[in-house]
């Protein structure tokens, strides 16, 4: 029997939170092996993290498809200059490189409408690092009636084989997702703001990127009837697979701003919490192991609260499964890169509402 071949490739992910640019140079079969080999996160400057949050928010304004050359431009001029660095930092050897797996920056996600938008000009960055790239995840999910996300669920379901079986995987990013097993099926979908409200409110009110350990969550009070409104949002008694944009949830920052600095912190933590909390609810699934991954799990106050939230269930970083939390959607879309190579499935019905298992991805050589 042939052992299924092996690529190296590079998974590069710029995620809702807008803090960096994530580089995963690993070795997989796009199936059942992955080996991390090196992997950083590029840390955006703060003109830089201004000028993005602009884009996004002339795209989620606008509420349409815009004439973007300008702003593609400088996004795909990044993604050249930091993978160009990752490539000379870890001193790979591009002739080593199979693949790229380019995840682009998503500045819009209209599920309705059937529109997802990332920047970044996978030709130009292939032209320039002169490797084959594979992007445009989304967009044949979208075209076979899927929703474009969440689609790092194939990437969830190795690590839930590997490591845990009958856990859940969440990740807290700008936006919460879940992965799990349900009988035998890989099911995936979107829970709830994550980190978004968090850091927009931290940025507005102490001008920091994010409410570091938790702390000014910590300092605050939950605004009981801010939660009670919140859990009547119809997103939450939605039939999953659903997904959600970075902005939706945005309509709460005006009545959360008003509060107190800290209680206004503390009451968008608690949204996170209880986001989550739902969708396990909806769920309706007993789980062994919740394993957290993204930015949210550092917040203390956010998991301290789970875990009282959730005594039944042990809930771990999947730091502890030697995986770096920070880097796994970095890695997944190394990993989607090689499955899309091989015309594998990356979107399936459970996962983003998609009619049939199919694959994604385009290739530029």
């Amino acid at each position: 029997m042939n052992t299924p071949k092996k690529y190296n490739v590079i998974g590069i992910m710029s995620g809702t939170s807008m803090d960096g640019i994530d580089c995963s140079y690993i070795k997989t079969n796009g199936k059942d092996k992955v080996s991390i080999i090196s992997e950083k996160t590029y840390n955006y400057s703060n003109i830089y993290r201004r000028k993005l949050k602009k884009i996004i928010d002339i795209y989620n304004k606008k509420n349409k498809i815009l004439n973007s050359n300008k702003s593609e431009t400088f996004i795909t001029n990044q993604f050249i200059k930091i993978i160009n660095k990752f490539i000379k930092e870890f001193n790979i050897k591009k002739s080593k490189i199979d693949l790229i797996g380019f995840s682009g920056q998503t500045v819009f996600h209209n599920p309705e409408n059937k529109v997802s938008i990332q920047l970044g000009n996978c030709k130009k960055i292939q032209e320039s690092l002169g490797l084959k790239i594979i992007g445009h995840f989304r967009q044949n999910d979208l075209k076979n009636g899927g929703l474009g996300a969440p689609i790092g669920a194939f990437y969830h379901k190795h690590i839930i084989d590997k490591f845990a079986k009958n856990s859940a995987i969440i990740n807290i990013g700008g936006v919460s997702n879940i992965s799990f097993m349900n009988k035998k099926k890989l099911t995936a979908f979107d829970i709830g703001p994550g980190n978004a409200l968090i850091d927009d409110l931290t940025s507005y009110f102490f001008k920091k990127n994010y409410d570091k350990d938790g702390n000014y969550a910590f300092k605050g009070k939950i605004n009981e009837e801010l939660i009670h409104l919140f859990k009547q949002d119809i997103f939450f008694s939605k039939k999953y697979p659903k997904t959600l944009d970075r902005e939706y949830f945005k309509k709460y920052f005006t009545e959360l701003k008003i509060l107190k600095k800290n209680d206004s912190i503390c009451t968008a933590s608690k949204m996170t919490i209880e986001s989550i909390l739902l969708s396990l609810k909806l769920i309706n699934k007993k789980f062994d192991k919740l394993i957290i991954t993204g930015g949210g799990r550092k917040n203390l106050f956010i998991m301290k609260n789970l875990k009282n939230a959730l005594k039944n269930i042990k809930i771990i970083k999947i730091d502890k499964l030697n995986l770096d939390g920070d880097m796994l959607e970095s890695q997944a879309f190394g990993y989607l890169s090689v499955r899309s190579y091989l015309n594998l499935r990356i979107s399936i019905p459970t996962t983003t509402g998609v009619t049939k298992p199919i694959s994604g991805g385009k290739l530029f050589k």
